[in-house]
């Protein structure tokens, strides 16, 4: 495995081809210069969509190497023989290929793009055990079977250092110069924007999760008629449907309110599409709820009166107008920075509300740490993925509950995070659609088995374009709703499931609460 510059503490030239690659995006930036990325263009939310992206921009034709397959389980079934009742699949990985050994091959490179460092790395703290995990288990079962060879595998991680500028530079290293096949990446719109926009302007697969699909894809250019604008990029996760319906269903179970919303929105690229008036997580709120206006207590404006400024150092005039709506329900999608400078705000001016829903501030543990214990319990988010999911990875064959325990043996953590669910996922859908393929060096037809790929995952299955209202390139997973218990004891924390309207075949742990509030 072959890790960054900046992840191993060492320096090296950088490559002088990632400038080229930038001039060929109308309206971006220019490549920063230094040991990471660039950044792609933030599309206004006034319209859907303002199409800033890549979409539309053609790549050179790839060069053309040798190829390899990944042989699902079925075909290793047909190929073994009544052997496979005795031996596991992920064993035969390389002996059905009928290769003595890997020599003379080159060996199979896979890119991921991580935020390693900065303000979003709780979403990539499971990154680098699972890609440790892949490496060795890709050494100890002989590599990859490509037609009558073996192959090895390499892979390649950079750290984007949670900017966009960074995240689309460390996409450029990844394909010219560490010359990766495929490029893996998670970790919030900030980080798989931009390496998509660079993946698709070169040429390259790329395969991206844990971002709203429609952050992904209207923020890149995507047009409203959902005429996928895409070639090389495609994108499994929750949209703003799944995101409305998790927390609704939560909101109206077992807690009273007034039916009464106020809402965090930063003015970013989630904050952007959350809050647009014609996607349905606003329209939602619009037309079932009473959302409260910041601005005007109405209910009327524009959509800029939701937004706040990221990185604000005062909510008091926002919550003041929550208190003024008498607001019992606080949703919204904002970093654990900004949530912890709201919570002290609320504190000061004694906003109790009975319910508070977000994302990204709310989905570790670690951040929760940061924010504080006691504010943070009956904290309430999304779940999309726990230990206690029936579904096992496709290239290792390990149940979620194994995956959790192998986890937290390992790094010494007494939970498992959602995220592992989603960094493993990624290497169950390239696999598969690398088993759909002669060659790896024909990166047209990985597009393609991808637009057409039904794929096993450890988060479920992952089908591109399956749903109407879903662009070709985006498979959605549904959402659960989930709430966050403090055990004083054990100084821990535990996510419940709480609500089960987007996936029953998870069963919940408890009933929602309200938050409670020191007298």
């Amino acid at each position: 495995m072959h890790r960054s510059d900046r992840l191993m503490g060492k320096k090296r030239p950088n490559g002088t081809s990632a400038a080229g690659v930038t001039a060929a995006v109308a309206d971006q930036p220019q490549m920063a210069d230094g040991a990471t990325p660039m950044t792609t263009s933030q599309a206004s939310a006034d319209a859907i969509p303002a199409a800033t992206g890549p979409a539309g921009a053609t790549a050179a034709e790839p060069e053309t190497h040798r190829g390899f397959r990944f042989v699902d389980r079925r075909a290793l079934l047909r190929l073994a023989g009544t052997a496979a009742a005795i031996a596991p699949a992920t064993s035969l990985l390389a002996a059905c290929s009928g290769s003595k050994g890997s020599s003379g091959v080159r060996p199979v490179r896979i890119g991921v793009v991580t935020p390693q460092s900065g303000s979003l790395s709780a979403f990539a703290s499971t990154d680098l055990f699972v890609t440790d995990y892949m490496t060795t288990w890709f050494k100890d079962h002989g590599g990859i079977a490509v037609g009558n060879s073996t192959h090895p595998v390499e892979i390649f991680i950079r750290d984007s250092q949670s900017t966009f500028a960074r995240a689309a530079k460390a996409a450029t290293q990844l394909i010219y110069e560490d010359k990766v096949d495929i490029v893996l990446v998670d970790a919030t719109s900030d980080t798989v924007n931009p390496v998509a926009d660079q993946c698709e302007v070169a040429g390259v697969p790329c395969i991206s999760t844990m971002a709203p699909w429609e952050s992904w894809y209207f923020s890149r250019g995507g047009t409203i008629d959902l005429k996928n604008p895409f070639n090389w990029t495609f994108h499994f996760f929750a949209g703003l449907n799944d995101y409305y319906q998790a927390y609704s269903s939560m909101w109206g179970d077992r807690v009273a309110t007034n039916r009464t919303v106020g809402a965090l929105w930063p003015n970013s690229v989630d904050g952007q599409w959350f809050s647009h008036p014609k996607l349905p997580f606003r329209a939602g709120l619009d037309n079932n709820w009473k959302l409260v206006n910041p601005k005007q207590l109405d209910g009327k404006g524009s959509q800029q009166d939701y937004l706040y400024t990221p990185g604000t150092k005062d909510f008091k005039p926002l919550i003041s107008a929550f208190q003024a709506g008498n607001v019992q329900i606080v949703t919204g999608i904002l970093d654990e920075t900004d949530f912890a400078q709201f919570e002290r705000d609320a504190g000061s001016k004694s906003f109790e509300p009975k319910i508070i829903t977000v994302s990204k501030a709310a989905m570790f543990d670690s951040d929760l740490r940061t924010i504080g214990a006691q504010v943070s319990n009956n904290l309430t988010t999304e779940l999309f993925w726990s230990e206690s999911s029936p579904n096992r990875s496709f290239v290792t064959n390990l149940p979620s509950k194994d995956l959790g325990q192998k986890y937290r043996a390992e790094t010494g953590r007494q939970t498992s995070p959602q995220q592992l669910g989603a960094s493993m996922a990624l290497f169950d859908v390239a696999a598969q659609a690398l088993s759909a393929i002669n060659s790896i060096d024909d990166r047209k037809s990985i597009a393609s088995a991808l637009k057409s790929l039904t794929a096993r995952t450890i988060l479920g299955e992952v089908k591109f374009g399956a749903r109407e209202g879903l662009p070709q390139n985006v498979a959605t997973i549904p959402l659960n709703g989930a709430q966050w218990r403090w055990h004083q004891d054990s100084y821990t924390f535990e996510l419940v499931q709480v609500n089960s309207s987007g996936n029953n075949a998870l069963q919940n742990q408890g009933q929602l609460g309200p938050i409670t509030y020191d007298a």
